[in-house]
């Protein structure tokens, strides 16, 4: 499976990790209650935490919950999840190796909950402020792939496609972006021959 497709899966995938679902019966999961507890505390600590240790500590259990495979899914763990995130990025962006990957997860879960304005933005920002992340030519891609493929703006998907391939030529992502552009135009009848004939099933 290419990556592009792998990327066209990421609904499913998020699905199968339980960030699609919309409700949850909020019963604990993982030993002693443990979700209920990093929940409780969430809305109390999420803004009064002072150290940043302590700031990580409560991303890190609450990541243990959220991608926790097992674990019944609550919306308001997943929602408070990304806002610490973009809380660790506000108050210690000179942190240029947390800050942007945390940011590059917040984006995730908002084209996860289905908010893809608010991932390009937080694409955005990592791209301006964090210039050297070594995740940035994916994250120019992520921006051209949301508004291809959750906001079906094709315009602004070529102009950022192309930006891409600008930026960052001979780049793996560089290289799904052209690849992405032979296709965009093309109707569903069109983009499956054009892959039976890339992959030679058809002359």
């Amino acid at each position: 499976m290419s990556n592009y497709s792998k990327i066209s899966m990421w609904s499913l995938l998020l699905l199968s990790a339980g960030l699609l679902a919309c409700g949850g019966s909020g019963e604990p999961s993982g030993k002693n209650g443990e979700s209920e507890k990093v929940k409780r505390e969430v809305p109390i600590l999420g803004s009064d935490v002072k150290d940043r240790s302590s700031l990580v500590h409560l991303i890190d259990s609450l990541e243990q919950i959220v991608y926790n495979d097992s674990a019944i899914f609550d919306r308001g763990s997943v929602v408070a999840l990304r806002e610490l995130y973009d809380t660790f990025a506000q108050r210690y962006g000179g942190d240029k190796a947390k800050a942007p990957e945390y940011l590059y997860k917040s984006a995730a879960i908002s084209r996860g909950l289905g908010q893809p304005i608010s991932a390009i933005k937080t694409y955005d920002r990592i791209l301006t402020k964090f210039k050297n992340f070594e995740r940035n030519s994916e994250v120019g891609f992520l921006i051209a792939f949301t508004y291809d493929e959750d906001l079906n703006q094709n315009d602004l998907a070529k102009e950022h496609y192309l930006k891409v391939i600008d930026k960052y030529p001979g780049d793996h992502w560089a290289i799904q972006a052209e690849n992405r552009l032979e296709t965009i135009d093309m109707s569903d009848e069109e983009m499956i021959e054009y892959f039976m004939r890339k992959t030679g099933e058809i002359n």
